[in-house]
């Protein structure tokens, strides 16, 4: 997603180390190392051992500057601390389209399949392990919590009394439970909802994203960037707030509750708005719709 902007306006051509906490299928690797030769070394972790596989072999040209780490972008503080600078991090929080089509992952409703929704493959069943142990409530505020899911406690209610009966093992299953739950009119919104929530359950991502952005923010040098291409409004507001925060210059109370500044910022803004998909863009891709890039410079 946003392949032109991230080349464009998040990295240049001083770059020499690239983090990359999401390689999915090297598609922004690919990319990247083919325009600017002058990157050195190119990190990447992927949690999925498959995407791994795959942009190992894609990247093969450029294996002398590649190295690839399996495991989750939270190890991003360890791996840049001794990298060269000037650094780019760069977080692309989206499925890829493969995740999504392959319904032995369990992340989308349109096909049937097993109720992992995990990253990490190795965790089989992830999603049906919550679905079938957690309590009505904590259902209830994951779907409203992590997806924002306006008939959040009647599908949890639904949930339960299902359970009760037949323990959730696919997809088919949860989708069943939550169209009966909901109105037609609003079926495949709620759903979206639904499988988001539990995907961000599954794999407590709004905590390891803000981890992972603070540890960056806290390694990085003068010049070095970090980019997050977000995709709903829980992701968006993390990265907002500890961009802001980040961007703020620090300041003492004087005797008369004025606040002065006593040191400028260490970072700037480079988006004051978010970077969003031309419609050419999204006419290609539909599912690039609602991605947004923001990106922070440290001074």
């Amino acid at each position: 997603m946003l392949r032109d902007e991230v080349l464009n306006d998040l990295v240049t051509p001083e770059t020499v180390t690239v983090f990359d906490g999401t390689l999915g299928l090297g598609g922004h690797a690919e990319s990247i190392l083919s325009k600017y030769p002058n990157i050195m070394t190119y990190i990447a972790t992927d949690l999925d051992s498959q995407h791994l596989t795959f942009a190992t072999e894609r990247l093969a040209p450029f294996a002398d500057r590649f190295d690839p780490h399996h495991g989750s972008f939270s190890m991003v503080g360890e791996l840049i601390e001794k990298a060269d600078r000037p650094l780019v991090v760069l977080l692309d929080l989206g499925l890829c389209s493969n995740q999504l089509d392959d319904a032995e992952k369990g992340f989308a409703f349109a096909a049937d399949g097993p109720l992992t929704m995990a990253f990490d493959d190795s965790r089989e069943g992830a999603a049906g392990e919550i679905l079938n142990t957690a309590s009505e409530r904590e259902l209830t505020q994951i779907f409203r919590d992590y997806g924002e899911e306006p008939s959040a406690y009647k599908i949890a209610r639904k949930i339960v009394a299902v359970r009760a009966e037949t323990p959730f093992e696919t997809t088919a299953q949860l989708r069943e439970a939550v169209e009966s739950a909901v109105h037609v009119t609003v079926r495949k919104k709620s759903l979206v909802r639904v499988f988001q929530a539990l995907r961000i359950a599954v794999n407590d991502e709004l905590t390891i994203l803000q981890t992972t952005l603070n540890s960056a923010v806290a390694k990085m040098q003068a010049s070095d960037r970090i980019g997050v291409i977000s995709y709903h409004s829980l992701e968006d507001r993390i990265v907002k707030k500890i961009f802001a925060t980040a961007a703020q210059p620090q300041t003492e109370e004087t005797p008369f509750s004025l606040h002065t500044e006593v040191e400028p910022a260490c970072f700037r803004i480079l988006t004051k708005k978010p970077i969003v998909p031309t419609t050419e863009e999204i006419t290609r891709n539909p599912r690039a719709r609602s991605a947004k890039l923001r990106i922070l410079e440290k001074i």
